[in-house]
């Protein structure tokens, strides 16, 4: 008995000891299993978190690197040529989770297609490999049609400038060059590897969200480089300022010296009494203007300021009003010619800016231009896309869903429409006769909103040789080259609002500059030479003034919008009007396919702005 106590106190010990074994064993597990979980949902809400915010720090983030705060950067050296292959080739593989050594998720990496990691598809990188594939699906396209189709149109494109065409489908190989040039960092991070045309470093750009239901402030910027502009934009300026809801910044670009503004604000001299009495009046009313100007500018708490071009490096470019350099500070941006049209605060604020908020992803606006194909294929095509278009918004969906999202998978649908000028010889024509609110490419710059991400891509280096198209062309087409570089960016048409808002009986804006003249769209929707040749010199004459003075200038526009888009080599589909999917959009039976009955509607026919209406339940009050 002496001898059993040992051996008990023995089993005891051991079994005590195996106890606290297991115990242990269990606490390691379930702490393991506790540090995964959260890990997993760290990632997760990680990649959400940043998808919801890079609207708004991508941008932030440029600024800071072009104000020079991001002087690490800017003191990188330029990186050296790199022969990588495609964007997919580029995308350095971690773990297999998109981590890096440390266990860091790649803030540029997401997982898709069975988890495989390909760029945000918003970031740049991405965005450029989406055009780059949409001009090799736009080759195939050409290339596979029929012998007997090919180089049939009777009335060939001829140029009339001396300056060459840009490359038909150029934008890829370009695009390719920069990706190249300019490859991801070995640990897979964007570390600012961007170069501009100086050398010096750009920011990365990331496409807006599609939709900004929740910005209630927007930026209005207008450019400008003359005084005797004043007394067109001064006095609705005013009254935008004064009465507008939301307007919490107004840049104006001055693409002249300081001293325009400056040595007219302080000429105290008398007018010359040769003048007429009107002309004198006027003069004095342009010193007022320039003065009142420098006022609101000089005066740290007045919302307008004036950004001067030259003082910030650039030229006199109409490019600038889109330039990263101005910085506005709302995501949404308002812009106006400065001497007009100036549409209705219902127009722009009431329909407009809400439209815009449904579709931040897209160029929106109200003065519209219509792109014609001559061949029969482009035709069926186009309408093809349209049509498309008008079903997806009368399904409540948000428009045909061409994002780089969709087209990095599936390739590109037939809603955008080959351009096949080396094939077939593909000419289009440019419509300066109307403004339709179906089927248009082109968005006049005046009544116009935009995301201000979109300042980033229009001044990207890669996109240099369109740039320069615009400065060395002689019509300095802008507004197709900003319409039709956004529409490949964002793999979506424009979209468009009613310039024109009626109360039911009688339009009452005091503030409303009337066009100078609509043709009757019933009556000249089919090309006429003659009476083409007859009243060029009637119509829109208030914008672009100097412009149509030029002598051929319609022939130089139509040369332009087939360098541009024979440059992409596709069209998007074109736009859809305010009453798309509503009883309210009527068959043409020629010209373009669908029109809006009454063209110009009051508040309450708006179907974004009607509970239950195509497009109210993206941004639901």
């Amino acid at each position: 008995k002496s001898k059993s106590k040992p051996k008990s106190k023995a089993r005891t010990l051991t079994k005590t000891t195996c106890l606290l074994v297991v115990l242990g064993t269990l606490v390691g597990i379930l702490t393991i299993f506790s540090l995964s979980i959260g890990h997993y949902y760290h990632n997760q809400y990680a990649d959400d978190l940043l998808s919801r915010m890079s609207g708004m720090t991508a941008f932030q983030s440029s600024q800071s690197s072009l104000n020079g705060e991001a002087s690490q950067n800017s003191s990188r050296t330029k990186p050296q040529h790199n022969a990588q292959g495609s964007l997919r080739d580029e995308v350095t593989k971690k773990d297999g989770n998109g981590n890096d050594k440390h266990g860091n998720k790649n803030p540029f990496l997401i997982g898709r297609d069975n988890d495989d990691n390909v760029l945000d598809a918003r970031h740049e990188r991405s965005v450029f490999q989406s055009i780059i594939d949409r001009v090799e699906w736009t080759e195939q396209q050409c290339a596979a049609i029929p012998s007997d189709q090919k180089n049939t149109l009777k009335n060939p494109f001829q140029p009339i400038t001396d300056l060459p065409m840009l490359p038909e489908g150029g934008v890829g190989p370009s695009l390719q060059k920069w990706l190249r040039d300019n490859p991801l960092s070995s640990d897979g991070n964007d570390n600012n590897t961007n170069y501009d045309e100086s050398g010096k470093a750009y920011p990365t750009c990331r496409l807006p969200p599609s939709t900004s239901c929740n910005t209630s402030t927007y930026t209005l910027i207008m450019m400008s480089h003359t005084t005797s502009r004043l007394h067109d934009f001064m006095n609705p300026l005013l009254v935008m300022m004064e009465t507008w809801p939301g307007l919490t910044e107004v840049i104006i670009v001055w693409n002249s010296p300081r001293e325009t503004l400056t040595s007219m604000a302080e000429n105290t001299d008398a007018p010359s009494p040769n003048k007429k009495k009107a002309d004198r009046n006027r003069e004095i009313q342009e010193r007022q203007y320039a003065s009142q100007l420098l006022q609101w500018h000089n005066n740290s708490t007045h919302p307008l300021r004036i950004f001067f071009s030259l003082e910030n490096g650039l030229e006199n470019n109409l490019l600038n009003r889109y330039h990263p350099l101005l910085q506005p500070k709302n995501e949404a941006i308002m812009y106006f010619d400065d001497d007009g049209p100036f549409w209705s605060k219902d127009a722009m604020i009431t329909s407009g800016f809400e439209l815009w908020k449904r579709n931040s992803d897209v160029q929106v606006g109200a003065f519209p231009r219509n792109i014609r194909y001559m061949s029969q294929r482009m035709k069926d095509t186009g309408r093809h896309g349209v049509d498309s278009s008008i079903q997806a918004i009368a399904s409540n969906a948000r428009g045909v869903d061409l994002s780089p999202q969709t087209q990095s998978k599936h390739h590109h649908p037939l809603t955008f429409t080959p351009i096949c000028r080396n094939v077939t010889g593909d000419t289009v024509e440019y419509n300066y006769f109307v403004f339709p609110d179906f089927d248009a490419h082109v968005l006049l710059p005046s009544g116009t909103f935009l995301h201000r991400n979109f300042l980033c891509f229009i001044w990207h280096p890669a996109f240099e040789e369109l740039r320069t198209y615009v400065v060395t062309h002689k019509t300095y087409p802008d507004d197709m080259t900003v319409s039709t570089l956004i529409s490949h960016l964002s793999g979506r048409a424009p979209r468009t609002f009613p310039r024109e808002i009626t109360d039911g009986v009688k339009e009452i804006s005091r503030n409303r500059r009337i066009l100078m003249l609509e043709y009757d769209r019933d009556e000249k929707e089919e090309r006429d030479e003659d009476y083409e040749e007859e009243n060029l010199n009637k119509v829109d004459q208030s914008h672009r003034r100097l412009l149509w003075k030029q002598k051929n200038w319609g022939k130089m526009r139509e040369e332009a919008v087939n360098s541009l888009t024979g440059y992409f080599g596709s069209i998007h589909p074109g736009t859809v009007g305010w009453c798309a999917g509503t009883p309210y959009m009527q068959k043409r039976g020629r010209g373009v396919p669908y029109v809006c009955d009454p063209e110009k509607p009051t508040l309450d026919l708006i179907p974004w702005l009607k509970e239950g209406g195509p497009g109210y339940d993206h941004c639901p009050k």
